[in-house]
């Protein structure tokens, strides 16, 4: 049996181990601190972050091997709030298994619910295994991004 729900204080281990291998993916680095501090928040109730994820049952516990860092937040161009999803992150074994297809759907549905207009997000250009199933879920915008780190 599989399942997916939101994280709970018990799974920040399993969470930051996924969380790692999502960075290692994209090669980049975050200190301690900083994983810890997005751990807090997506546990604070009053931070409009959050984290749900996929489970996979044993025999007689679960283990977190897929998960979904998503965000609220205005916008000028919408009456309603939109969604930003940062992080999509599934352990390589249970990969091409349909659990980033499901953490989507679910993620979709929690939108819906909670009456927000648009969920987006970004990857980056050499992902085509990620774009051949966004290809399926959503429009491809013609918007490219631009970044500048203020803490360099």
């Amino acid at each position: 049996m599989q399942n997916i729900k939101e994280l709970s204080h018990n799974d920040y281990e399993d969470w930051k181990h996924i969380f790692n291998e999502y960075l290692l993916f994209y090669d980049a680095v975050l200190p301690l601190s900083t994983i810890k501090s997005s751990w807090d928040k997506i546990i604070n109730k009053e931070e409009p972050i959050y984290c749900v994820g996929f489970y996979k049952s044993l025999k007689k516990s679960k283990k977190l091997i897929g998960i979904i860092n998503f965000i609220y937040h205005q916008s000028t161009w919408s009456k309603k709030n939109v969604c930003y999803l940062e992080d999509l992150f599934v352990l390589e074994p249970f990969r091409s298994k349909g659990i980033a297809s499901a953490l989507f759907g679910h993620l979709i549905n929690i939108c819906k619910t909670k009456n927000i207009d648009k969920l987006y997000w970004k990857t980056k250009s050499d992902n085509f295994i990620a774009q051949s199933l966004y290809n399926k879920l959503a429009l491809k915008t013609d918007f490219i991004e631009y970044e500048i780190n203020l803490e360099k």
